[in-house]
């Protein structure tokens, strides 16, 4: 067994608590079972919130609605699986006519630190509503999030080797951490790869890699394999470094300039290029990065 980090996924010192809401009809199983890996952390619970959305017309009757509450909790029994973390995710569930608010309430009920999601793709059942969705939480600045992507939907994900990509900036220290719970909760091999670039100035990258040294020591695993590629394009180096792991996590690099995007589309080109299960951390301290230049009294930049 790996040793356990002693850093936390919140890096504030709590407990770490995870909600993975899911809708009838996603292929939510490699999202649940992220979300429980990460709630079986040293203290951490969960908490899995299934959504029955109240429609409009005949649909919204009272045994419509019922209907479709038993459907769900059918749904969500049949999502049981083998794998050897247990099932730490307590299960609510709620109807809703706004999936979004309903979130953000669980959110501050349950005081979540982490949200786990469905990356939405093109084979996603449900993606125009997954993507809309992610549209009205990615600007929630309280919250980690964790996009969970998988070519394998219907099943668990459960790794012998995650590798992570961490570079530098805000996310660095998150998808570390991630990493090193995701690999405690299966027992996996970790490997953490800094991809550097000579395309950026040289000052950049000495403190990139600095700060992957440090955040490498503040782990203090030393069964976790540390390595160094050098590539002019980083996506297409994690791409290289990916082969022979069955999950791979990496840090979300949002822009104040186009705030709905996740990643790039050169790197989602690479992502999709991917075979095994990808978890992209969203974190909380990227999202309060929103200019480089304060906002004034007046409401413009200064």
């Amino acid at each position: 067994m790996i040793p356990r980090s002693r850093v936390h996924f919140s890096h504030l010192g709590t407990r770490p608590r995870v909600l993975a809401p899911v809708l009838l009809g996603q292929m939510a199983r490699p999202a649940i079972s992220i979300g429980d890996a990460l709630a079986s952390s040293a203290g951490g619970s969960g908490n899995l919130l299934a959504l029955v959305e109240i429609r409009a017309g005949r649909d919204n009757e009272v045994f419509a609605q019922e209907q479709r509450r038993r459907d769900m909790l059918r749904w969500v029994a049949g999502l049981e699986y083998g794998s050897d973390v247990r099932r730490r995710l307590s299960v609510t569930l709620r109807m809703t006519a706004n999936v979004a608010s309903s979130i953000r309430d669980a959110i501050a009920e349950t005081e979540a630190t982490s949200l786990v999601l469905e990356w939405p793709t093109v084979a996603s059942p449900r993606r125009h509503g997954l993507s809309d969705l992610t549209r009205h939480l990615l600007s929630d600045r309280a919250i980690d999030i964790a996009f969970v992507r998988s070519n394998a939907p219907t099943h668990a994900i459960a790794p012998r080797s995650i590798m992570a990509s961490i570079r530098g900036g805000p996310s660095a220290r998150v998808v570390a951490s991630t990493a090193a719970a995701l690999a405690d909760a299966y027992g996996s091999a970790l490997t953490l790869v800094h991809i550097r670039t000579d395309s950026q100035h040289p000052d950049r990258s000495r403190r990139e890699w600095e700060s992957f040294e440090q955040i490498v020591q503040e782990m203090q695993r030393p069964s976790t394999v540390v390595r160094l590629h050098h590539h002019d394009d980083p996506a297409t180096g994690i791409l290289e470094e990916a082969s022979g792991h069955d999950l791979i996590i990496i840090g979300s690099r949002l822009s104040p300039q186009n705030p709905n995007a996740l990643v790039g589309r050169q790197f989602l080109r690479v992502v999709r290029q991917l075979q095994c299960p990808v978890v992209m951390v969203r974190p909380k301290t990227v999202a309060l990065r929103d200019s480089p230049r304060p906002i004034e009294a007046n409401g413009h930049r200064a």
